[in-house]
């Protein structure tokens, strides 16, 4: 007589076994978890430096100033939209982007809406850019980093205002013309009138505009003689722009 076989059986585990186990993977997982947030929310991970790029006008100290980035933060715990949102807020920049380095440095980069002019005003001096938009005001200058324009001098006008003066708004589209290496060597654009608009450079040479007239075809000159005299400019009095083709008269 031939018995029927037995069904096989799988081995298997201790149920308590498989338990203990898991719980013990889930403690791991837990520790392993708290230990990572006390890591991140630990003092080596607290702003220690911010570092600010792209500013060439705008000062370090007034970026700092309208970042507000407080002391003794943890970067985790920044609100970098914040950041970038109070700085768009500023006329005088055009973009920004707040970012971290780890463990504790924020690094600012601001592209800056650029400067042209200077105009003397009721308040002290008001900053312009190409389109006329007052960008900043100041009581006192202490630093001139673009051209002053004499001669005239506005009133009210204030930040984010637009100068509506024509004579001022075609020589500041006459500065935006200009290579940035040009417009570093005038240090002044004169009104003697409408029709005699005089720039001076930082050697005392002057160079003569004549009025608002084909100002653009002015710039284009005078960025290629600029550049062509090289060292020679401390030896030149004038440059008549009024002629064509223009006239430069050397110092005796």
């Amino acid at each position: 007589m031939i018995l029927p076989e037995e069904p096989f059986q799988y081995p298997h585990k201790d149920k308590r076994l498989l338990s203990t186990q898991g719980f013990i993977g889930l403690l791991l997982v837990l520790v392993v978890l708290i230990t990572g947030l006390l890591f991140i929310k630990s003092s080596y991970f607290t702003v220690g430096s911010v570092i600010v790029e792209g500013n060439k006008y705008v000062l370090i100290d007034d970026v700092y100033r309208i970042a507000d980035i407080p002391e003794s933060i943890n970067i985790f715990s920044l609100n970098t939209s914040n950041i970038k949102m109070r700085l768009m807020g500023d006329l005088r920049i055009a973009e920004a982007d707040v970012s971290r380095r780890f463990p504790g440095t924020i690094v600012i980069s601001i592209k800056e809406r650029k400067p042209m002019a200077y105009v003397a005003s009721s308040y002290g001096f008001v900053e312009v850019d190409k389109q006329g938009v007052v960008l900043a005001v100041f009581k006192n200058l202490k630093q001139i980093s673009v051209p002053m324009i004499t001669g005239i001098r506005l009133e009210n006008e204030y930040v984010g205002d637009k100068i509506d003066n024509g004579v001022i708004k075609n020589i500041v589209n006459y500065l935006s013309l200009l290579d940035e290496v040009t417009l570093n060597q005038l240090s002044e654009i004169n009104l003697k009138s409408s029709e005699q608009i005089i720039a001076y450079t930082v050697n005392s040479m002057h160079i003569r505009l004549g009025n608002s007239d084909r100002l653009s075809d002015k710039a284009k000159l005078t960025n290629e003689i600029l550049y062509e005299l090289g060292d020679k400019k401390k030896m030149v009095e004038y440059i008549d722009l009024n002629y064509a083709p223009p006239v430069i008269k050397f110092k005796k």
